[in-house]
């Protein structure tokens, strides 16, 4: 694959109210602190991660204030940049609000799901958009889908932006299937863990060929591929992981042996933390770089996490924070922060509801001339 540049980036989530604030919270090993939604189905709270100091803004509003920060100086024309939006839930949370409203559905409250794309679009004076609906692989398939744009030479530029808002069908779907925490304890990989936390984020990130002044990331190769072992998750024994995650480094020309530092999915959940724990030990074997997990600090936040968490990754490998339960952990977790190599490669994975696997292969730009 031909390696891509993320050469800005900006986020909006739980732990900051952007990417830097993010980042001085992570190596604070300050956790976000929680609000909470009713589970209808049980009448019980589950806790839920919003976006800090939102002061009210709509989507849109919040998705303009993104753009801007993610373009920066470089604005002026964009037809030559492709926009691809990447979420789960897209505008459903305007439709439940109009639907509530309203006292009920009617067909013409439906709207296109690339209506938001197509708004951004024509105000922004992209050169084209569409959105991509992959679950919690969505904004990394979305960097792989604009690095092939690029490759291709069919776009200059691709503006990635994911975002995940709170919405009733995620918050209470989740709790349907009795995936997210009673406890409000985010523990991936414990033995004892007992569900996600459904956290809110918008992230965005300007893909291009070269560098730019400053990149944040190389983006070096990645693969994508759908488990249709069954009809929600993926195999439990790893295999389908396993192979996902070869495809990334085949694609990236490097070996897993290159690899300094995987981050985990790590979702708390039983089925997805067990096939991904045994997918590592198939690549890694016995000896496993180190490892990470970031979802306690962002929660997870579904459609957006291939890039949210991408983000605050690539800005924190001076000190990746460690679990209190490592020592109990299915697989071999950090209990004190993590320090690797600035230029070290890295394996993240994104494995999403109904078998979406998605593995990326990524390393640090140090300047730019990286």
């Amino acid at each position: 694959m031909t390696p891509i540049y993320l050469q800005r980036g900006a986020l909006h989530s739980a732990l900051g109210t952007d990417l830097h604030a993010a980042s001085a919270a992570l190596q604070a090993g300050q956790l976000p602190v929680p609000s909470s939604f009713l589970l209808h189905e049980l009448q019980q709270p589950r806790p839920y991660l919003a976006v800090v100091n939102s002061n009210g803004e709509s989507r849109q509003q919040r998705c303009d204030r993104l753009l801007g920060e993610t373009l920066g100086g470089q604005t002026g024309k964009l037809d030559d940049c492709l926009l691809i939006i990447a979420s789960t839930s897209l505008d459903i949370d305007d439709l439940e609000q109009l639907i509530a409203a309203e006292g009920g559905f009617r067909p013409e409250h439906s709207t296109p799901l690339d209506l938001l794309a197509k708004n951004l679009r024509q105000r922004w004076g992209f050169a084209d958009a569409f959105t991509l609906n992959t679950a919690c692989t969505s904004a990394a398939n979305g960097l792989l889908y604009g690095a092939r744009m690029l490759a291709a030479g069919l776009y200059e530029r691709v503006l990635v932006l994911a975002f995940e808002t709170p919405s009733a069908i995620a918050q209470q779907g989740f709790g349907a299937l009795d995936l997210t925490s009673p406890s409000g304890a985010y523990r991936p990989f414990h033995p004892e863990r007992d569900g996600l936390i459904l956290g809110e984020a918008y992230a965005a990130t300007l893909l291009a060929r070269v560098p730019g002044e400053a990149p944040l990331a190389k983006l070096l190769g990645g693969f994508s591929a759908c488990d249709t072992s069954n009809l929600t998750t993926t195999r439990e024994d790893g295999s389908h992981i396993d192979w996902v995650m070869r495809e990334a480094l085949r694609s990236a020309g490097v070996d897993a042996e290159q690899i300094g530092l995987v981050k985990l999915h790590g979702t708390a959940t039983g089925a997805n933390d067990r096939a991904e724990s045994n997918g590592v030990r198939l690549l890694f074997g016995d000896t496993l770089p180190p490892l990470c997990v970031l979802k306690p600090w962002l929660g997870h936040t579904l459609g957006a996490c291939g890039l949210s968490e991408t983000l605050l990754l690539v800005e924190n490998l001076a000190s990746l924070p460690g679990v209190d339960y490592a020592a109990e952990a299915l697989l071999p977790l950090s209990a004190k922060p993590t320090s690797i190599a600035a230029d070290s490669l890295l394996l993240a994975n994104f494995f999403g509801f109904g078998g979406n696997n998605a593995s990326l292969i990524l390393q640090r730009c140090t300047g730019a001339q990286a």
